[in-house]
């Protein structure tokens, strides 16, 4: 039996149109998972990222701090001791909480003779040469670059940034043999360092980065605690 050309029937302009929407929604659809999914992913490398330097940050910091007051010749602390570096007069303080005086806790400078232990904190006052490094430091957050900056006293020059632009806070917590808070830098035995970091990922529920605060205290080994 022969078929004729007009039995052939094809898709109608309705049935192609709907295939049509039914295709773009399932791409579409597709493609937003995927956009999703890689949104995702790049969120969790971005806050991996900014928890990876803020762990560094605090335990960079912690050695720092861990150092500070240390002292084997016994130098005497204030008052009735000075050194010349990195001026003269300069008193042996060892920890200084808010070395900038603007009464907020995000900076701390720390002096400590071990580079070499030798009864100077930062070079011999003969000629003032100033040259042992990382014996008086100051240790700062920088709000216009969101970082740590990093300033030997001793050696001079400028701030020197430490950290990544990741850092969105630094605050530290001094606190007595008790873990109570003190304001008072003699009774000083515990030093808690918290940073908050933020991801370069704008988080679309508020329209601003995420951030994660980050902790970590130690005991302050100086010979003078």
């Amino acid at each position: 039996m022969s078929m004729r050309l007009t039995d052939q029937r094809g898709f109608t302009l309705a049935e192609l149109m709907v295939a049509s929407v039914i295709s773009m929604m399932i791409l579409g659809g597709a493609v937003m998972m995927t956009s999703q999914v890689q949104q995702s992913f790049r969120r969790q490398i971005e806050d991996s990222a900014g928890e990876q330097e803020g762990r560094y940050a605090l335990e960079w910091v912690s050695r720092l701090i861990r150092a500070a007051g240390n002292n084997p010749y016994a130098l005497p602390l204030v008052p009735g001791g000075t050194s010349a570096c990195p001026v003269a007069g300069t008193a042996y303080a060892w920890l200084i909480m808010d070395p900038d005086g603007d009464a907020i806790n995000d900076d701390v400078r720390l002096q400590t003779d071990s580079n070499p232990p030798d009864g100077l904190v930062g070079g011999p006052s003969l000629g003032g040469l100033c040259n042992q490094a990382n014996e008086d430091v100051t240790v700062s957050f920088d709000p216009v670059t969101n970082s740590i900056t990093f300033l030997d006293n001793n050696l001079g020059g400028g701030a020197t940034i430490r950290t990544d632009a990741v850092i969105n806070n630094l605050e530290f917590v001094f606190k007595d043999v008790a873990r109570q808070p003190t304001a008072n830098a003699a009774n000083v035995v515990y030093v808690e360092t918290q940073v908050t970091v933020r991801t370069r990922m704008i988080d679309p529920s508020t329209g601003l980065p995420a951030t994660r605060l980050l902790t970590q205290e130690v005991r302050v080994r100086g010979r003078n605690y």
